[in-house]
């Protein structure tokens, strides 16, 4: 069953991210609603506390102004396309943007956001709200790309729970492909022996069509998965999102950053 109810974050100069998404549900045949995270960073309740009211308010009503602007743009686009689009203002000039969206992601078979900025954003917190507390996956454009299809797909593969999580939550996508492709890199856990037939087999019993490539590790996994991206021109890589314990919070392993980072081709992770 392919995706039939989309969520895009919009935030500033995400461009990319919205076409891609407007893209994704013409395809699918998808209903995609746009949500924005406003254009002012999440504030903790300790600091909203000292602040004064009027400072909240003028945060709130720059944040609502910046907001409804870039729906309204999406929404003028998604008409043109002829999408079925819905728009959704968020509170967020005083709560936590993370939260909130991953809070709503969970209504929705994915998120697509824009690739964190280099220059700064605070959308790389937000993905890791909802790749660790939405329960859903999340499909992450880089912030230069032109492209919307899907004829070769890439699995990021090492037998772990996340990335089986991500093939399940990629089935629709991969159900559109010419091309899939399961990629191992460097040492996996355990023996291979069967394991990679396995994951092929199982695909196979979707109507999926997949083969095994196994690579050796370059300068780091997130390098050489792009790297091999790039030589067989892939448009997606599916991969688990991993992260590790900090105090009480999740927060990006070192490949699932490294991605994010350099990614040149659309990623959905999942947790």
């Amino acid at each position: 069953m392919p995706f039939k109810d989309l969520l895009l974050v919009i935030g500033k100069d995400t461009d990319a991210g919205n076409r891609y998404a407007l893209e994704l549900a013409r395809i699918n045949g998808a209903t995609l609603t746009a949500t924005s995270s406003g254009g002012a960073p999440s504030l903790p309740a300790f600091i909203r506390s000292e602040m004064p009211s009027d400072i909240l308010n003028h945060m709130r009503e720059d944040v609502e102004n910046t907001a409804r602007t870039a729906l309204d743009a999406f929404s003028e686009e998604a008409r043109r396309l002829g999408v079925p689009a819905e728009t959704l203002m968020l509170d967020v000039a005083t709560g936590d943007i993370g939260d909130e969206i991953s809070g709503l992601a969970r209504y929705f078979d994915t998120t697509v956001l824009q690739q964190p900025d280099p220059a700064g954003t605070e959308t790389s917190d937000i993905i890791e709200a909802i790749l660790f507390g939405s329960g859903r996956p999340v499909l992450i454009v880089p912030f230069r790309y032109g492209r919307s299809q899907f004829r070769t797909v890439l699995i990021a593969w090492d037998e772990g729970r996340p990335a089986a999580r991500a093939i399940a939550d990629a089935l629709p996508l991969l159900a559109l492909t010419e091309r899939v492709e399961i990629v191992a890199v460097g040492n996996v856990r355990g023996s291979r022996n069967g394991r990679d037939s396995n994951i092929v087999r199982h695909l196979a019993r979707h109507g999926i069509v997949a083969h095994v490539t196994s690579l050796s590790e370059q300068v780091n996994v997130a390098n050489t998965l792009l790297s091999h991206a790039a030589d067989v021109n892939a448009d997606l890589i599916v991969m688990g999102g991993y992260g590790h314990s900090r105090l009480r919070e999740i927060v990006l392993g070192g490949t699932t950053r490294r991605i994010l980072q350099t990614m040149t081709v659309p990623v959905l992770m999942s947790h």
